[in-house]
């Protein structure tokens, strides 16, 4: 079985006809049917239906084109393994919730344009399940708060984020009867470092919510702290991107609590061309005049 071979399938696959096939892939339309036609032989099974007009894949063509295609995914990959490679092939990039939403859509924007060969695949979550990822090898590289924490990692400064506690319109002070309230707190879950810094901040007011209520989306909490329901945090830039945002009232925290890093963190041991490609195409996009070119010792 060659590669050749799969990716002749695959283009069958994709275009449904031997004919558009060759033409996509610059050959012979009899050169595309007799290398499925060997591939079969190979397998021992039908991997197309074939009539005057198109061939359909069969039961097993469909089974067969899933395996087919991971092969041609883990071969990207292995091309874009090496340094010195051309970039190429997944690039599995993950980020924190707001740092998706807001960050990193333009840099994703101008990566793509100057290498279209790569595909990335964008991973949004927090904090705890980014990490876990990034060291397991099922993420390449993952915006998270603060700097590396394990010495298998490493990483560059890119985002500054000033965080805002939301509560309902109501409340103009975070008073001793705002603290006597109780309120609802609306929190990710427990392995998100935002999370962990509410929670700081909590105790740092003397409020002990009345609930703890986890909610996977910005929205979602925002709609809740509107209504009435309790109160979140989250960061001022997302803030200000969400419908709603004048129905709430944002207060500032002062201090380093308020201030999150957001770095770009990727294993030690990793340094193939598409992570060299990206690293130098967030640097570009960072401002110039800020510390945030640094990286990890």
């Amino acid at each position: 079985m060659e590669i050749s071979q799969l990716e002749i399938f695959l283009a069958v696959a994709e275009t449904g006809s031997i004919t558009k096939a060759a033409t996509k892939l610059l050959r012979a339309p009899s050169n595309v049917s007799t290398r499925i036609q060997q591939l079969e032989r190979e397998l021992g099974v039908k991997l197309l239906v074939r009539d005057k007009r198109q061939s359909s894949l069969s039961a097993d063509g469909v089974l067969f084109r899933d395996h087919a295609q991971k092969i041609i995914d883990m071969v990207n990959d292995a091309k874009a393994f090496t340094a010195e490679g051309e970039p190429r092939g997944k690039f599995r990039l993950g980020a924190l919730e707001s740092t998706a939403a807001v960050r990193i859509p333009p840099i994703l924007a101008s990566f793509h344009l100057r290498f279209p060969a790569v595909d990335v695949e964008l991973e949004a979550g927090s904090s705890g399940v980014l990490f876990d990822h990034l060291l397991n090898g099922q993420l390449t590289a993952a915006f998270s708060d603060g700097k590396p924490a394990v010495p298998a990692l490493t990483g560059i400064k890119a985002f500054i984020e000033d965080l805002v506690i939301l509560t309902p319109q109501t409340v103009t002070d975070i008073n001793d009867d705002f603290r006597a309230s109780h309120p609802t707190a609306f929190m990710f879950g427990t392995i998100c470092s935002y999370r962990h810094r509410f929670e700081d901040w909590l105790d740092f007011q003397g409020i002990v919510p009345g609930r703890i209520v986890e909610i996977s989306s910005y929205y979602s909490m925002l709609a809740c702290v509107a209504a009435g329901g309790g109160i979140c945090m989250m960061p001022k830039s997302l803030l200000e991107t969400l419908p709603g945002a004048s129905r709430v009232n944002a207060h500032e925290i002062p201090g380093k609590l308020g201030r999150a890093e957001t770095w770009l963190h990727w294993r030690r041991d990793c340094r193939s061309a598409n992570l060299k490609a990206f690293i130098t195409e967030l640097k570009e996009a960072l401002d110039p005049g800020t510390p945030a070119m640094g990286e990890a010792a």
